[in-house]
């Protein structure tokens, strides 16, 4: 099944995690920091609904969406068949999903996502 999950943008973990945690009863799915101390990317769950956080892309222009799909090399063939510039290709990534990246004409990103296709690891919020 293939799905869409919104990107949306915090400032600040603590408070992200209270808000949408301890007061609206979502459950945190994958937290993710290339490096301790770098800005968080949560992925954070309650029954079917499926948001993520991030502190990243700070003054981006536009939006960004995250889409869940079930075979990204097809959807990478149409890109390349259709001429849909790519900000990156497919790409395993450190938490164990194969990513594409593409930004519309009006900046907005669009980040494909096939889970699970390769063993992933979570990294720690903080510096010990």
């Amino acid at each position: 099944m293939e799905s869409i999950v919104p990107v949306l943008q915090i400032d600040e973990y603590d408070a992200a995690v209270d808000y949408y945690v301890s007061r609206l009863g979502f459950s945190i799915t994958l937290e993710h920091r290339h490096e301790p101390g770098f800005p968080v990317f949560l992925v954070i769950k309650r029954g079917d609904l499926t948001l993520s956080l991030s502190e990243h892309g700070k003054g981006h222009e536009g939006s960004e969406i995250y889409v869940v799909v079930d075979d990204i090399e097809s959807w990478h063939s149409l890109c390349l068949e259709m001429d849909v510039k790519l900000e990156h290709p497919p790409t395993k990534m450190p938490w164990g999903n194969t990513e594409m990246l593409i930004v519309d004409p009006f900046r907005n990103a669009l980040r494909f996502s096939q889970e699970k296709t390769h063993e992933g690891h979570a990294t720690p919020n903080k510096p010990k």
